[in-house]
């Protein structure tokens, strides 16, 4: 419980197009850290999909709670919408803090924007140190990978956080739970699942088109005991029995993941069933057999392109063939298999883009589900920005309000529409790379391959007479 003089921290998960059926993951992590720090804590989530929060509503939501820290993350892709409560909350309190993927890239736009800080990298530190600052026990110049305001207005670095060593010292996110409304994300104000499991942090590929810029590239894990202990711990209070994980390099190191294949046999106190994303190079039939003798039961492959040199061009660093035995082995195990292709890289061609196709193609028979969308979007700090956005014109496309419009679903009810809604991908308008008539069209025709599987293999199509899948009365979209 707080300390009756407890500082007051408000967590912000700002307004955003895309709609969320789960509290984010990374923002309970933090919740949970300043709840250990004997804050009091808020949570505000006005990108969850039943939320309906103005911005007036948060302004007056904060203005009543008078918190001494308030913590809002920033994504690149709506950071637009974030700076528009932002321009509506600065100078009202002590201390306005930027967190997040965008904060850590830019972190000088963020002060630029009217925040105090900007937290470069992982914040259960951070959020933590903040507290003691608004105490009185710290200066912000003490508190390391923080971006302030000098002075002289100027932006001025702290030295810079480690990453965190020892993830098992965090608390547990779902410690957090009980600040999110369940009516948020359910109509009916059903009991908030929890937003899934990590069980470790970083990535060690390097990917030209990855932003996972908070977490780095050093692969660290959580002890097996721990996952074991957490999983356990969030059955109990919410009776969850599925959890996606969401680790990057959840496959990395394969000893690990062993060990805590044996911990999951042996200490959990449920049925566990549970997804994991993975690379195709990074998993053999015996790993993948382990994994799922502990509950795997579906398997989300990242394959990006059909053509080789693209993925060399791109850093993949895992070629087609290796990809297809991946796919095909999993699928042979009986799991569930996703496959996420990206479309439209600076290297494509036309040749490239048909290969592709025909990888897609290829595929379809063991894949469950290919990532819809997934028009190819250059997020900053990135190489495939850096290299590019001077050439093609979108230096701080993220500026743009032209970049923020977002085309919401439309009722199901007109079949018609919905169905162009779900095999369309908008960010293909935004013309990042300047794509010709035959490179624009090849990859709308890859859109609409990866849609039309999935509309049939959830039982529906526009050209059919059956009714649409359930997911969507919820609002969900696969």
């Amino acid at each position: 419980m707080p300390r009756p003089s407890a500082v007051r921290v408000l967590l912000i998960n700002p307004p955003s197009p895309e709609r969320l059926g789960a509290p984010l993951l990374g923002q309970q992590y933090l919740a949970a850290a300043a709840l250990a720090a004997g804050a009091e804590v808020r949570v505000l989530d006005a990108a969850a999909r039943h939320a309906h929060l103005s911005l007036d509503d948060l302004v007056a939501a904060a203005d009543a709670f008078d918190p001494h820290v308030v913590g809002v993350g920033l994504f690149t892709r709506w950071v637009w919408h974030a700076y528009a409560l932002v321009d509506a909350l600065r100078g009202r309190f002590p201390l306005l803090v930027a967190g997040g993927p965008h904060a850590t890239a830019r972190p000088e736009e963020a002060l630029a924007r009217g925040f105090d800080v900007a937290v470069v990298g992982e914040g259960e530190r951070a959020i933590a140190d903040l507290v003691q600052v608004a105490e009185g026990r710290k200066v912000l110049a003490e508190v390391p990978g923080l971006v302030v305001r000098g002075d002289d207005g100027r932006a001025v670095h702290t030295p810079p956080a480690e990453l965190l060593r020892e993830l098992d010292t965090l608390p547990y996110p779902h410690d957090a739970q009980h600040l999110y409304d369940p009516a948020w994300y359910h109509p009916g104000g059903h009991t908030v699942t929890p937003g899934g499991i990590l069980t470790s942090r970083g990535c060690p590929a390097r990917c030209t088109f990855c932003a996972n810029h908070v977490t780095g590239r050093i692969f660290r894990h959580h002890g097996a005991a721990r996952v074991v202990e957490e999983l356990n711990t969030a059955h109990a209070r919410f009776g969850s029995h599925f959890f996606p994980c969401w680790d990057d390099a959840l496959t990395a190191n394969r000893r690990r993941l062993r060990e805590l294949c044996d911990a999951l046999e042996e200490g959990l106190d449920f049925e566990l069933a549970w997804s994991a994303i993975t690379r195709a190079d990074l998993v053999t039939e015996d790993l993948l057999r382990r994994m799922q003798e502990v509950g795997l039961v579906m398997v989300n492959f990242g394959v990006e392109s059909g053509d080789d040199d693209v993925l060399r061009a791109i850093g993949k660093g895992v070629g087609t063939a290796r990809v297809d035995e991946a796919l095909t082995v999993a699928k042979g195990l009986g799991l569930s298999t996703a496959a996420n292709f990206m479309l439209g890289f600076p290297e494509d061609t036309p040749s490239s883009l048909e290969r592709t196709l025909a990888f897609l193609a290829h595929l379809a028979p063991r894949v469950d589900t290919f990532s819809t969308l997934g028009v190819l979007i250059p997020f900053p700090a990135t190489p495939v920005y850096e290299l590019h956005h001077a050439r093609f014109g979108f230096t701080d496309w993220w500026l743009d309000p032209r970049y923020a419009a977002y085309a919401p679903p439309p009722p199901m009810r007109d079949r018609e529409a919905w169905h162009r809604w779900y095999v369309d991908d908008a960010t293909l308008e935004l013309d990042f790379f300047h794509y010709d008539d035959a490179r624009r069209d090849l990859i709308r025709e890859a859109l609409r391959f990866k849609a039309e599987h999935n509309l049939r293999a959830m039982g529906w199509s526009a050209s059919s007479g059956q009714e649409p899948p359930r997911w969507h009365e919820s609002g969900a979209v696969a």
